[in-house]
């Protein structure tokens, strides 16, 4: 097999290409929370199959998601290890382990790992193909 470099969460995009299983045989089964990893980034990613957006993502310590807003999905945030804070429109939320929340589409929001690091796991729709345009 070619080895095709890039960490594992960078393989997802090819699974389109590459699977050639039909739609009924396509079950996703991961033991994430025996992902482990150094640096901050996805851990994992749902492969594209459907209709979900998932990933697996890790902050060290003291780490951020700096502010964004996500004009298109409402995304659900669970996590699993680790403390932080998840700031939604400004309004600060501390996070730990078996908390759960959802962000509104069109609100900002930022991440941010306590000095334990934080695991958590996100999942949305699937948006749309990129595209050049206004919002």
């Amino acid at each position: 097999m070619t080895d095709l470099g890039g960490e594992p969460a960078c393989w997802a995009h090819l699974e389109d290409e590459l699977d050639t299983r039909r739609e009924t045989d396509r079950v996703t089964h991961v033991g994430v929370t025996q992902l482990v990893s150094e640096g901050n980034g996805a851990l994992w990613s749902l492969p594209n199959y459907g209709d979900l957006d998932a990933n697996v993502v890790q902050l060290d310590a003291d780490q951020a998601i700096g502010e964004h807003i996500n004009h298109d999905v409402d995304v659900f945030i669970v996590v699993w290890d680790g403390t932080g804070e998840v700031a939604i429109d400004d309004r600060p939320l501390p996070v730990r382990p078996g908390v759960a929340l959802l962000v509104p589409k069109g609100t900002s929001r930022t991440i941010r790992a306590d000095a334990d690091g934080m695991t958590h796991l996100t999942v949305h729709r699937r948006r749309g193909h990129l595209a050049i345009g206004r919002h």
